[in-house]
């Protein structure tokens, strides 16, 4: 591979293997488009040469949490990150030209750091380029003679260094107030959302004609729950509606609505609907416009411990839902 004349910092060659290859043409068929599945294809095999450059400065990463390996978050967010352990998230990203790099939104925050990569044609090998620290202040734009040697990459990953205090059974409770949407699958008498009902009976209580909403298979679990936004003096009920059905063994496909409760014909005028992360990043949202009835997020999969929130806005109003698959 020829190196890059964009400054004289020390780069590094990675050998892609063909499994380096396969792992990137298996993610990326869960993307919409060809052009979007081409990107995020050269992105993921950047990720698996930070991965293994990395390793061989003996350091461990930890492949399963990063975003990009979320559906929930690939569906809606532009992202492809590799978290180092005890330190935080780098963002990879190939460069495809000398032109300056856009980072998309969805990557400014909960990084310590960006890596550039260059992916030659044969797919064979990947150059990593440099890295800087942060992209805010650019609003993203990144030129290549901006990227810090790969020289001082182990002293800034130092200097990042975290402690990290683990407790027993943290993770368990941080998820106590999540709703578990796998347990509506099973149904028992000792898993029960007590504020989470049948939708198909609230729905038989409105106004219109609405049982298509709940038209699906015999597996899909349609659940209900009213949300009262109050504001001032006044009250704005409406009805979150969420449709899981399950897609494979640990995947789940998820739709959520919002629609007025009974004795309303239409949705208060900018009530807004958002899907955010696990880190609160908004990652897609629908509003009311004049007389909707009811307004509806994309469907997307989830796949077994993914987790999201579902936030209802309504001028200085809000209320959030925290879910886990």
């Amino acid at each position: 591979m020829n190196t890059w004349e964009i400054t004289e910092n020390l780069t590094f060659t990675v050998n892609l293997k063909s499994a380096h290859r396969e792992l990137a043409k298996q993610l990326s068929e869960q993307k919409l488009t060809p052009a979007k599945a081409k990107k995020f294809y050269y992105n993921i095999l950047a990720v698996c040469a930070v991965k293994d450059y990395l390793e061989l400065l003996g350091y461990e990463t930890n492949w399963n949490n990063s975003e990009f390996n979320n559906p929930v978050m690939t569906t809606f967010a532009d992202v492809v990150d590799l978290e180092v352990k005890n330190h935080g998230k780098l963002e990879c990203r190939t460069v495809f030209s000398h032109d300056d790099i856009q980072i998309p939104e969805d990557a400014w925050s909960n990084r310590i750091g960006y890596v550039f990569v260059y992916i030659d044609e044969s797919l064979r090998e990947a150059e990593i380029l440099g890295f800087i620290s942060s992209v805010e202040e650019t609003e993203g734009v990144i030129s290549l003679n901006q990227l810090r040697s790969l020289e001082d990459f182990p002293e800034y990953l130092s200097q990042k260094e975290k402690s990290v205090i683990v407790k027993q059974n943290f993770g368990e409770s941080i998820q106590e107030g999540m709703v578990k949407l796998g347990k509506w699958l099973e149904e028992t008498k000792e898993y029960i959302e007590q504020e989470w009902q049948n939708a198909e009976e609230l729905l038989k209580r409105q106004p219109q004609n609405i049982s298509y909403m709940t038209r699906s298979s015999t597996e899909t679990i349609n659940k209900a729950k009213l949300i009262d936004l109050k504001m001032n003096l006044a009250s704005h009920p409406v009805m979150l509606l969420m449709t899981v059905t399950p897609k494979s063994q640990d995947k789940l496909k998820i739709r959520a609505r919002l629609c007025p409760i009974s004795g309303e014909n239409h949705l208060p005028l900018g009530i807004k609907l958002e899907i955010l992360s696990e880190l609160d990043k908004v990652l897609k949202e629908v509003k009311a416009e004049s007389r909707n009835y009811f307004v509806q997020l994309p469907e997307f999969t989830g796949e077994s411990g993914d987790k999201f929130k579902l936030r209802i806005t309504l001028k200085d109003a809000s209320l959030t839902e925290e879910f886990i698959v």
